[in-house]
C-alpha cells in the first residue's frame, strides 16, 4: 500500500510527531481558555437566574395584590362572603413572599428601598380594604368611599412601584446577558483566528510530504472499499437465502408457502406489493398468494391462461423481467393510511430441477437495483423446491382424504351386508318354525271353526250392545269437548288474572320494600336494634314475595301464550363470568367449593335469548347452593353435538328416582311435607323447563340420594324458532267441572274516601341555590312518601 512513498521511516516519524504535538498543544490551550469562559458564563448564568427568581417573586406578589383587590371589589358589589376567599388567602401569602423577596434583593439597596415603599403602600391599602369590608358587612353604603378614589390612588402607586422594581431587575438581567455575550464572542473569534492560523501552518508544512502518500493511500482505500462492497453484497445475498430457507422449512400449504415468500420479500427487499403464481395444467398460472393488493385485485384464486400476460412470457423465456415507470392506474397498493401506485415491477420465474413451476411478481415504490434481480435469481431454486413440495403435499392430502372417505363408505357397506346376512339367517329359521306352527295351527283351526260358529251368534248380540254404547259414548264425548272448552277458558281467565294481579301487587310491594330498606338503614338513628332487625326481616320477606310474584307472572305468561323470546348474540365468557361473580359470595358464605369449567373449543358467542338463559342457569345454580351443605358445586360448559351443554353438579342431598320427573311440575317439590328443611314454591324448575323448550333445548337430571345431583341444559348454538317447543302447561289442569253461574252484581256501596292528594307546588319558585325534584306517581300514598323523601 505504501510501496510508492518517498519518505523514509525517520522522516515519517518526524512528520507524525509534529502533526500530533502541535494539535495537542492547541487543544490544551483551547481547553484552558474554554474552562475560563465556562466559569465566567456560569457565574453570569447564576446572576441571571437570581434576577429571574426576583422577577418571579415580584410578579407573584403583584398577582396576589390584584387578587385581593378583585376579591374585595366582588364582595363590595355582590355582598357575597364567598368572594372574600382569595382576599383572605392572599394576605398571609403576601407577607411570606415579601420576606423572601427582601432576602433576594438584600445586596441591592435601591431595590430594598422600593420594596419598603411597596410594603408601606400595601399596608395603607389593607387599612382601606378592611374599612370598606367592615362597612359593607354592616350594611352601610360604601359608594361614597369608592367614589373618593383613595383605594385607586394607593393601588396605582403600588402598581407603579412594582413596574419600577421589575424594570430595574430586567435592566440588570439585560446588562449581564450583554456582558456574557460580548465575552463569548471575543473568545470565540480569538480562538477561531488562532485555530485557523495553526491549521494553515500545519497544512502548509505537511502538504508537500503527505501529498504523495495521500494519493497512493486513497487508491488503495478505493480498491479496498470496492472489494468490501462486493463481499457485503455477497453476504447480503447468502443471508437472504439462509433466512428464506428457515422460513420455508417444515410442512406448509401452497398458500402459506407463497404468503411467507411474499412477506420475506416485503421485509428484505422493501417490496410494496406482490403475488405468487403457480403453474397448473395446460400452462395456466394460478395466483396462490398476494401481499399489499388494494380491493378485489388481491383475490388469490385468480388464474391466467397461456399467452395472456407477462407472467406467461417470463416463465416461457425463463428470465427475470423488470418494468420501470409503471402507470398509476396499473395497480394499487393499499395500507391503513391510504393507497398508492408502485413505480417499478419485477417478474422472476422459479423452477425445480430445471422445470419452471411458477412466477413471483413484486412491485416497488423505488427504482429497481441490480441486487434485487441477483437475489431473486439466487432464490429461484429455493422457492421452486418449496412450491413443488407444497403442491405434492397438497395433492397427497387430497388423495388421502379421498381414500379415507372411500374406506369409510366400504366399511358402511360391509356392515350393511353383514346385517343383511344375519337377517336372512334369522328369516330362514323363522320360516322353518312357521312351517311347524302352521301344521299345528291347521289342526287347531279345525277345532276353532266349530267354536267360531258358536261365537258368531254371540257376537251379533254383542254388536247390538256396542252400537248402543257407541251412541252413548258419542254423546259423552260431545259433552266432554264442551267441558274442555270451558276449562281452557277458565284457565285463560285465571292466567290473565294472575298476570294483571302480579303487576298490581308489585306496586304496593315496591313501596313496602323501599320503606323497609330506609328503616333498616336507619339514617337518623332513631330506631332500636330490634326495630332495625324487624325492618330487615320485612325487607327480606318482601324480596321473597317479589320473587314469588315474578315466578307466578312467568307461569301466567306461559299459560296465556304471552311469553316472548328475544334472541340476540350473547357473549359466552362474559355470561359465565357474571354468573361466577354472582354465586361465589353465596358459596363462600356456606363454605362450599365453587368451580367453573369451560371445555376447549367453545365458541365465543351464541344466538339465543340471553335473559331467559341466565334465568334458567341462575335457578339451577341457586338450587345447587341451597340444597348443598358441604362439598362443592360445579358449573361446566361443553360442546354437545351442534349445541352447548350447561351442567350444574352439586354434592347435596340428591333426588329420589321417583321424584326426578315430578320436580319439574309446578308447585311440586321432592320434599313436600310441612317439616321440610328447605323452602321454596316449586316453580323454578317448572319455569326453567318451559323456558328451555321455548329456546329450542331441554333439561335433564341425574341424581342419587345422599350423593348429589347433576342438571344438564342442552341448547342449540343458533336459536331456531321452528325448533322451539311450547312445554305443557306448568300449572296443574283444573278438574273438568261446569263453570259456576256468573256472580250477582255487587251491592252498591258508598265510594271510598279519596286519599288526599299532594299539593301541586310547581308554580312556587325554588329557593336560591337549591334544586327541585319532580315527583310523578299514580298512587297517592306512594307519591306522598316520595315527596317526603325528596
Amino acid at each position: 500500500m505504501y510501496k510508492n512513498a518517498a519518505l523514509d521511516n525517520q522522516e515519517f516519524r518526524r512528520i507524525l510527531s509534529r502533526n500530533i504535538a502541535i494539535p495537542l498543544a492547541v487543544g490544551l490551550v483551547s481547553a484552558v481558555l474554554f474552562v475560563c469562559v465556562i466559569l465566567y458564563l456560569l457565574s453570569v448564568l447564576g446572576w441571571v437566574e437570581h434576577t429571574d427568581r426576583v422577577i418571579s417573586r415580584a410578579t407573584e406578589i403583584q398577582k396576589l395584590s390584584v387578587d385581593q383587590e378583585t376579591s374585595m371589589r366582588g364582595f363590595v358589589i355582590s355582598g357575597d362572603e364567598s368572594f372574600l376567599g382569595p382576599y383572605e388567602i392572599a394576605k398571609p401569602k403576601m407577607k411570606v413572599s415579601s420576606a423572601n423577596l427582601r432576602e433576594f434583593v438584600s445586596d441591592n439597596p435601591v431595590q430594598v428601598e422600593r420594596l419598603d415603599r411597596i410594603s408601606a403602600l400595601q399596608a395603607q391599602w389593607d387599612v382601606y380594604a378592611l374599612d370598606i369590608i367592615t362597612q359593607r358587612r354592616s350594611g352601610k353604603d360604601v359608594a361614597e368611599i369608592v367614589r373618593s378614589g383613595r383605594g385607586k390612588r394607593v393601588t396605582d402607586a403600588i402598581r407603579n412601584e412594582f413596574d419600577d422594581f421589575i424594570g430595574s431587575e430586567e435592566q440588570l438581567r439585560m446588562e449581564r446577558s450583554q456582558s456574557a455575550s460580548t465575552v463569548t464572542k471575543v473568545t470565540v473569534i480569538v480562538y477561531l483566528l488562532f485555530s485557523l492560523g495553526v491549521a494553515a501552518m500545519l497544512a502548509w508544512l505537511g502538504r508537500r510530504e503527505l501529498l504523495g502518500l495521500s494519493s497512493s493511500y486513497g487508491a488503495a482505500m478505493a480498491r479496498q472499499a470496492e472489494h468490501g462492497e462486493y463481499l457485503q453484497g455477497q453476504a447480503w445475498l447468502r443471508d437472504g437465502q439462509s433466512q428464506l430457507s428457515e422460513i420455508l422449512a417444515g410442512q406448509q400449504s401452497l398458500h402459506a408457502a407463497g404468503r411467507n415468500v411474499l412477506e420475506f420479500m416485503a421485509r428484505y427487499l422493501g417490496a410494496a406489493v406482490g403475488a405468487v403464481y403457480v403453474q397448473q395444467e395446460a400452462g395456466v398460472f394460478k395466483r396462490v398468494a398476494t401481499y399489499g393488493f388494494a380491493g378485489e385485485s388481491g383475490n388469490w384464486g385468480h388464474s391466467f391462461a397461456p399467452e395472456q400476460s407477462l407472467i406467461n412470457e417470463s416463465a416461457a423465456q425463463r428470465k427475470i423481467m423488470s418494468l420501470e415507470n409503471v402507470p398509476p392506474e396499473y395497480i394499487r397498493v393499499t395500507s391503513g393510511l391510504g393507497q398508492g401506485a408502485p413505480i417499478s415491477l419485477l417478474l422472476a420465474p422459479f423452477a425445480n430441477d430445471g422445470d419452471v413451476n411458477g412466477v413471483i411478481e413484486l412491485g416497488f415504490s423505488r427504482p429497481l437495483q441490480t441486487r434485487d434481480q441477483e437475489l431473486l435469481k439466487l432464490l429461484s431454486g429455493n422457492i421452486g423446491a418449496s412450491v413443488q413440495a407444497a403442491g405434492y403435499r397438497q395433492r397427497l392430502q387430497d388423495v388421502l382424504k379421498e381414500t379415507q372417505q372411500l374406506n369409510e363408505e366400504l366399511q358402511v357397506q360391509q356392515e350393511e351386508l353383514r346385517t343383511a346376512n344375519e337377517e336372512l339367517e334369522e328369516q330362514s329359521r323363522a320360516l322353518k318354525e312357521s312351517q311347524t306352527n302352521l301344521q299345528n295351527q291347521q289342526a287347531e283351526l279345525e277345532q276353532t271353526n266349530e267354536q267360531l260358529s258358536e261365537q258368531a251368534s254371540q257376537l251379533e248380540q254383542q254388536r247390538d250392545v256396542l252400537d248402543q254404547r257407541n251412541a252413548a259414548l258419542h254423546t259423552a264425548q260431545e259433552e266432554l269437548e264442551k267441558r274442555s272448552d270451558e276449562v281452557q277458558r277458565a284457565s285463560r281467565y285465571k292466567s290473565e288474572f294472575l298476570a294483571n294481579m302480579s303487576h298490581e301487587l308489585r306496586t304496593p310491594l315496591n313501596s313496602s320494600l323501599i320503606l323497609s330498606k330506609l328503616l333498616a338503614e336507619n339514617p337518623i338513628g332513631n330506631l332500636t336494634p330490634e326495630q332495625v332487625k324487624f325492618s330487615e326481616s320485612i325487607y327480606s320477606a318482601g324480596n321473597d314475595l317479589l320473587n314469588l310474584i315474578n315466578d307466578i307472572l312467568d307461569i301466567s305468561k306461559v299459560e296465556a301464550g304471552k311469553l316472548e323470546v328475544r334472541p340476540e348474540t350473547a357473549s359466552l365468557p362474559r355470561m359465565v363470568g357474571g354468573l361466577q361473580q354472582l354465586f361465589e359470595p353465596l358459596t363462600t358464605d356456606k363454605k362450599l367449593q365453587f368451580r367453573v369449567e369451560l371445555a376447549p373449543g367453545l365458541p365465543d358467542t351464541l344466538f339465543t335469548d340471553r335473559q331467559r338463559l341466565e334465568q334458567i342457569l341462575k335457578n339451577l345454580l341457586s338450587n345447587a347452593v341451597k340444597f348443598t351443605d358441604t362439598g362443592s358445586v360445579l358449573f361446566k360448559v361443553s360442546r354437545q353435538d351442534a349445541g352447548l351443554a350447561f351442567e350444574v353438579t352439586d354434592s347435596g342431598i340428591g333426588i329420589d328416582a321417583a321424584q326426578q320427573q315430578a320436580i319439574f311440575e309446578a308447585f311440586h317439590q321432592a320434599d313436600g311435607s310441612t317439616s321440610r328443611r328447605f323452602g321454596g314454591t316449586g316453580l323454578g324448575l317448572s319455569i326453567s323447563r318451559t323456558l328451555a323448550g321455548l329456546l329450542g333445548g331441554s333439561i335433564s337430571v341425574d341424581s342419587t340420594p345422599g350423593q348429589g345431583s347433576t342438571f344438564t341444559l342442552l341448547l342449540p348454538l343458533m336459536y331456531d324458532a321452528s325448533r322451539a317447543t311450547t312445554a305443557p302447561s306448568a300449572m296443574p289442569a283444573p278438574f273438568a267441572a261446569p263453570l259456576p253461574p256468573p256472580p250477582a252484581p255487587p251491592p252498591k256501596v258508598r265510594a271510598q274516601r279519596q286519599a288526599p292528594s299532594v299539593a301541586d307546588d310547581r308554580g312556587v319558585p325554588a329557593p336560591a341555590g337549591r334544586r327541585s325534584v319532580l315527583v310523578i306517581e299514580d298512587e297517592p300514598q306512594f307519591s306522598q312518601i316520595l315527596y317526603d323523601l325528596a
